[in-house]
Parts: C-alpha cells; structure tokens; sequence
C-alpha cells in the first residue's frame, strides 16, 4: 500500500503556488535559476541497476523521479544532493508512489528536513521557443572524475521546441536541451526558476528531448491514495449483500473531497455502479457481488472422425452416463467414444468403460456464436470445468466530476486479490500486484526433457543443405530441441523440422496469416493475432488439443515458452497455464501484474524457469533477467551485456559479452572473454561466434560451460549468416545458429530464409580428443515424487577420470547417495512440497562440482 506519513501532508501550497507569472524586471537571471536547480537536484544510485536524476519539491524530503529509473527496487535507493562538493548529502530514500503510464515516481527520505525544494510552476505559460533549464546527471557516472565519486551535476539551457497533445492534453514538452540517459528524472525549469516538466527521454544526437510536463506531474501527486479492502466472500455469497468499505488519504492538503462510487462487473457484463456514502473518513455501501447467480459451466472440445475436424465451445454442465455411472460433464476429462463400448478418463485419474449415453443435441457457446451440436457423432470429447466469471469491485474517486482515482480487486477467480490501494501500490499484508496474493503458488509443472529423443540424423556430408517448401518468417524451437519449427506464411502452415530426421516431416494448418507462436515439451502454441484467440497443439499427434482466448483483452503481440517445458505460456508478458489458458498466480517483485514489456525481445530457458530480455530501443541498451524462485517472479536488470539468452537449465545466461549468471553475475573475470555467446538446446555445450569482414562468414568456437578452453574451433565462412556482432537485428543469430549436441549437428538458417544448413559436429568426440580434464553431471534428477513412494535417481557423470566419489551436502532427512551415485530416499508421508539438494562430485585429481537439484513432493 502506498501511503505518505504526516509529513507528505507538508505539500500544502506547493502544487497550488503557480503564481502569476511576473514582470521581466523580477525574473531571476539564468546563474540564479541554475543555482536553484543545482541545490534541490540530486544524483540517483540504484543498486544493480544504474543511475538517474530526481529532485526535491518539498522540504520534507519528497522527490521526483521517472518510474523507468527506480521499476522493480524493493528497498532504498541512494540520493546525493551537491556531490562532488564539500556540501554533499548522501541520503537514502524510498518509493512510497510510481505510475508507469506517466513514468512519474515519488519518493521520501526519512528524518530529512530543510531540504532545498523547487516549486511547481504552470503549464499553461508553456509556449515554443520559450526558455528552459534542466539538471541532471549525463551519462551516470562516467563524467565522475574518480571512480569512487559522486559526478557533478550538469545544467544545460535551451528552448521548447513543441508542444505535444493528445485529447486535446498536454502530454509531452519537446526540448533541444542536451541531455543524456542520465538526466532521466531531472527537473526542466521556465525563466520563474519553477519546475515545468521532468525529463524522461529523448534521441540520442538529435536535439529531440521529452519531458513529462507539469500538468502530468502535478495530476500524479494530487490523485489521491485509496485504500480498498474487500470483503471475503465464498461463491456461495456472491448474491447475498455485503458491505464494502475504502478509505482515502489526501497527499494535498486542502484538496476538495472526492465522490467515491463502487463498481461491481462480473466477466464481460455491465458493471453495476453503487454510490458510497462517506463517514468519519471511511466511505462505505452495502451491495450484492453478483445480481443472479450463473450456472455451472464447462468447456467442451468435440473432435468428428480420425483428423483435426471439431469445435470447442462452452455450454451448461450437463449429465452423461458411461457404462450405467452417472457423470457430470466436469468430471470427466476425456471420453474416446466407440460402437459399442467408450471409455472415460475422470477428473480423478481413474477411468470408466461401458456404453455412452445421455449425449445428444447441446447448444454450444462458440465465441459468441450458439450451434447446436450432436455430441453423440463426436469420435472424442474432452471436458473442462470452467470457473466462473470472476467478479472485480472498483472504487472511483472523482472530483468536480472527474475522475482522479480509481482501484480494482479481484473477489473471485483463480487469482484472488485482497488488500489494494490506487496506483498500483502492493497492499499491506503481503498482498501483491496483479490480483494475487502473495501466498499463492506459482504452479509450474515440471518437464523432462530427455522423454523426447534426439539422434543423429543420417548425413551424406560434413555439411548437407535442406530446403525448405518456401519463405519462412520466424522460427522457434520445440520439444527440448529435436524440433525447428518455421511460419511459412504463403502456405498457411507451420513446418515441423525434425532435426532427428533432417527435414519436415508435419505441417500444421494456419487458421490466419498474422500469428505469434511458440513451442514447448510437447507442444506449439498459436497467438491468432485477428481472431484474438490460442491454440494448442499436440508434438506428438500433431493434433488440435485446445482453442480458447487469452485472459487479456488486449491485442495478442508475443508468446514465449521454454522449448523443454510444459509451462508456464508468457502472453503480452502475462503468466499463463499451459493447460488453461488462464493467468497465473505470481508475486512478481517489479510490482506489475506483467513481466515485461509486450514490445521486449525475449527468450526463455529451455526449462521455463528464467527469462532473458535485451532492451535495444534506448541508449545506452540494457540487459535483463525474469527469474522464477519459488512463489516470486524476481528481476535482474545489468548494463549493456547485448542479448540475454538463458541456458536450457536456466542456470547460466549467454550474451553478447561472454556468460553470466541467471542474476547477471560473473562468476569469474574470465567470463567475458567467450564473447557473443549462444547455448545449445540442451545440455552444458556453448557457442562463441567470430564475425569475418564485412559482418559475413566467420567461425564458431565450441565450450564445455565449467571449462574455459575451447573444445574447437570450427571454420563456418560459408554458413551464410551475416552477422556484424552489433546484436541489434530483429532476426539475428540467437534466432539462426542451433547447436544440438545430441544429434551432433549445428543447424544455421541463411539470410535467404528457405534452407537449413546441418554441419557435423561430435561435441563429446571433440571433448575426448581436446584432452582437457572435464568433470561434469550430465543427468537430471526426476521432476517429482509422490509423497510415500520411494525416490530413486542414478547421477551420471561425464569425466575424464575414471574414479569418482559422491558426497551429500545438504538434503532432507533420510536421503543418501551410494558409491556409484545412486541417491535414495525413502520419501515420507508428510515430506509435501520443495526439498533443495546439494551433492558434490569429485575425481581424483581433486576437481570438483556442485549438482544442486529441487526434489518436488506431491500428492
């Protein structure tokens, strides 16, 4: 929740106090606005992430800042007023309100007083060519004259080069200022000396600067914060009435109190609207979450004959009978429907044989369409009971009769939000962002990779050419490798390349041409961009296994998936389930209900469990990490490390600029020297990529990650790929080069998009020959245990010794490992959940390696 204690109320007069503007004689002079600008300005040091500029506009300690400079900080961030000066304040502050819409943020430092402030000054005096000044810190630190110092600020002059509206409202101030990424956050101030606009961005060399401008900043500090805790209700008292209560704290003293109104929407309806009566400071009205309550429903997919011909849609749960057994529609999962006899898979895991009946003519919801459909023809039938519409209450606060705040809480659904306040703040008691609480469990099912086999395909050379039908437009990898999977966009297919097989061996049917997709496990995922709807389907029948929309209503852009994972989907930046298609549970740490931009480049591990994203829009460009630890979805943002692609097992990311860990750390100086990296699709084998001239050509050096001498050097100058090493294309290596161990291949995709070059490549037999001392653990340990069975997991490892010992580090009570690398355990009723393992492996030239392994315990 954000909330300002007592001394926020200090604002009074300061977002009021735009006076008139004065005569020419009372102006200040340029050195005096600079100076007063210099003294409330101060230099932001984020942690792990890098600098900016904010500045004080009250004496309390308050300052303003852009979003973008402080998203994702948990803790304090740094501020130094007159660095570089004998007068230098180093005072830490926290974010207490950010708006990622206006990229405004607002912070406090406690204990600070008589701090310099600069006053707000009018918008409405704006006009081109009017004179400004903004403050800040170019470049960061690299005009710090010692490393172990502060910069100085800089103050540059200018003038306002336009005025940009949307809906007739000032939005943007254009400036020919100069300033840099450094600057972001700093104030832009008029010839009164007053703060006109805050700098946010611009084109680097071209004079083209924006800044946020002072009606924006001057909304974002008035609206004012509403407390909103909903009542718990259970679906059985979604009819019942029930009191809703929101409370509202004012940052502007002698602000007009606002109108608050309750609005109660389920699913896509109407919302209904309640007026709130207020009452020492608490505005309340009783009201019914729901005005009738819905019938139960289910999702049915009905699939005619041996192709992919059926429909999916939803309609009422219905009774069946299977063999004389009474079912629901909900209960069952899967119903193969024969002549004589059909067979029921239940939601429970058994399953039920006999004949079928009770199916018939039922009335399914097809995207808002009604058919009436003869289930009893349908060869199968799969059944998904549906939640219901989930129910969201919003206050609106309004002022003069408009709209100043608003704040929305999730009363049911799959993801159940408690606590909220307005703009997007986290809520007291570990509720989230996002509609989730911060006990809810981010389920994603684990996957191994290994139950898909990749063999070497049958070659007649070192390198073999295969075209392809035609064209393709993107390509993404699937089934933890095995499969290259290319839109070709004039057939209206996707092309399944088996890399097994070295060619196309299934084509899936495209329902339109503008699509995103990806690939996981066992599967490839549709985004129909038009129809605004997903589809699933199956890598081993090649059949459509499910259609339905996205939770969003927003225009579907990006999907992305780990290439050996069942999950999670990331659609537009959102966590979805695979299975469901609904939005996940997630305590994401950058405090949105998304992870990323839906415009970012990203790529996922091949387990699922970390993403990789490269901002290439802004200078200076940076790097970024999306870690799932447990219930959080962690980020890690580094300077510029190009791109940013997590290895298979998401333990090690590979960038433009040699490897680093999941968090962006370097284990070793050495770790640079690999250059521009790309992993393998599975297992601890990397590429590092040399440009020749001219950006063509080049070669390919090969890694054992642990190692840091090259296993060899590979000649490729006739590859085909172009490659300048600049990291900026939309299609660049990271999306042309595969390096697939295990069927001892790199595949490369030439510029002309219609063939796939396979060169030979035996990485374990370039190990043996390297004569390098390798030891590493090349198994994965099972994804799960049921709870009381017992667990079994053979530890290979790959070495160049012969004698190698087992050690248990750490693990839960009972677990043991044998000489010969069998670990073991007896797995206890109530040993429910995640248990974190540590072994360590050893050869006898004393070389040693960590395998660190989770152990997950289900029912």
């Amino acid at each position: 929740m954000f909330r300002l204690a007592a001394g926020a109320a200090l604002l009074a007069g300061m977002l009021l106090s735009a006076a008139p503007v004065a005569g020419r004689a009372d102006k200040p002079s340029r050195v005096e606005i600079a100076k007063r600008g210099k003294a409330a300005t101060a230099f932001v040091d984020v942690p792990g992430r890098g600098t900016g500029t904010a500045f004080c506009i009250h004496p309390s300690g308050l300052f303003v800042t852009n979003e973008h400079v402080v998203r994702g900080v948990a803790g304090e961030v740094t501020l130094v007023l007159n660095p570089s000066l004998d007068t230098q304040r180093v005072l830490q502050a926290k974010v207490v309100r950010a708006d990622k819409g206006t990229d405004l943020a607002l912070l406090r430092v406690v204990g600070a007083k008589d701090l310099p402030a600069l006053t707000l000054g009018s918008a409405e005096a704006l006009a081109e060519l009017a004179d400004v000044v903004a403050c800040g810190f170019p470049l960061g630190r690299a005009l710090a004259t010692d490393r172990k110092e502060y910069p100085a600020i800089s103050v540059n002059a200018g003038s306002v080069t336009a005025l940009r509206h949307k809906d007739r409202e000032l939005q943007f101030v254009q400036i020919d200022v100069a300033v840099t990424f450094g600057n972001s956050g700093g104030p832009v101030l008029d010839d009164n000396g007053k703060v006109v606009g805050v700098v946010v961005g611009g084109i680097g060399g071209k004079s083209i600067n924006l800044a946020v401008p002072v009606n924006q900043l001057e909304r974002f500090l008035k609206a004012p914060d509403i407390t909103f805790v909903p009542p718990a209700v259970t679906p059985a008292d979604l009819g019942r009435p029930v009191e809703f209560k929101a409370r509202v704290t004012a940052l502007v003293p002698g602000a007009p109190e606002p109108d608050l109104k309750l609005l109660l929407r389920t699913g896509d309806e109407k919302p209904r609207e309640f007026p709130m009566k207020a009452a020492n400071g608490t505005w309340a009205v009783t009201a019914a979450p729901q005005a009738k309550m819905p019938a139960a429903r289910v999702e049915v997919s009905a699939r005619f004959g041996n192709g992919n011909r059926g429909v999916t849609g939803t309609t009422d749960d219905a009774v069946l009978k299977v063999g004389g057994r009474v079912l629901r529609f909900s209960s069952v999962q899967r119903l193969d429907a024969g002549q004589t006899k059909s067979k029921a898979l239940l939601a429970d895991g058994t399953t039920v044989e006999g004949a079928a009946t009770g199916l018939g003519l039922v009335e399914l919801d097809v995207e808002g369409q009604k058919f009436k459909v003869d289930l009893a023809k349908a060869a199968q039938l799969t059944f998904e009971k549906l939640e219901p519409a989930p129910v969201v209450a919003t206050v609106v606060a309004t002022a003069n009769g408009k709209e100043i705040a608003r704040v929305e809480s999730q009363l049911t659904g799959p993801a159940v939000e408690r606590p909220a306040t307005a703009n997007g703040g986290a809520a007291p008691g570990g509720a989230a962002p996002g509609g989730v609480t911060a006990s809810a469990p981010l389920a994603v099912a684990p996957a191994d990779p290994n139950t898909v086999s990749i063999t070497p395909p049958a070659l007649d050379g070192d390198k073999v050419v295969k075209r392809l039908p035609e064209v393709f437009t993107d390509v993404a990898v699937g089934g933890g490798g095995r499969y290259l999977i290319f839109q070709l966009p004039k057939l209206k297919k996707l092309a399944v390349f088996d890399v097994s097989a070295a060619r196309v061996t299934r084509y899936l049917p495209l329902a339109e041409e503008d699509i995103t997709y990806t690939a996981g496990l066992d599967c490839v995922v549709i985004g129909l961009k038009r129809a605004g709807k997903l589809e699933r389907w199956s890598l081993t029948t090649f059949e459509l296994e499910k259609s339905g929309p996205p939770p969003f209503k927003e225009d579907l852009k990006t999907l992305f998936m780990g290439c050996g994972s069942n999950g999670p989907l990331v659609a537009n930046g959102y966590f979805l389930d695979l299975a469901t298609f609904r939005q996940m549970p997630f305590v994401n740490s950058d405090k949105s209900d998304r992870i990323w931009d839906p415009d970012a480049r990203v790529f996922a591990s091949g387990d699922g469990t970390v993403f990789g994203s490269w901002n290439t829009h802004y200078s200076p460009s940076t790097t970024t990490t999306f870690v799932i630890e447990g219930r959080v979805v962690k980020r890690y943002t580094e300077g510029d490390m190009m791109h940013s692609i997590p290895g298979p097992d998401g333990k090690t990311v590979f960038t433009g600029k040699g490897i680093a860990s999941r968090t962006l750390k370097r284990g070793d100086p050495d770790d640079t020297s690999y250059g521009y990296c790309l992993p393998a699709v599975r297992g601890d084998y990397f590429l590092s990529l040399t440009t020749a001239a001219g950006g063509k050509g080049g070669g390919f050096t090969a890694y054992l990650r642990g190692i840091k001498q090259p296993l060899a050097r590979l000649d490729r100058a006739e590859h085909g790929l172009s490659f300048d090493g600049w990291d900026r294309e939309t299609f660049g290596p990271w999306k042309r080069v595969f390096f697939v161990p295990d069927a001892k291949v790199i595949a490369v995709l030439p510029a002309s998009n219609d063939q796939v070059l396979l060169h030979k490549f035996d990485a374990d037999a370039a190990l043996e020959k390297s004569g390098l001392n390798y030891l590493l653990v090349a198994s994965q340990p099972p994804p799960e245990v049921k709870a009381g069975a017992p667990y079994s997991y053979p530890v290979k490892v790959r070495a160049k010794s012969t004698k190698i010992t087992y050690q248990l580090d750490s693990g839960p009570k009972g677990m043991a490992v044998s000489a010969d690398g069998l670990v073991t355990w007896a797995v206890p009723a109530d040993a429910l959940g995640s248990h974190e393992v540590i072994l360590s492996v050893r050869d006898e030239t004393g070389q040693e390696v960590f395998h660190t392994f989770t152990v997950r315990v289900g029912k």
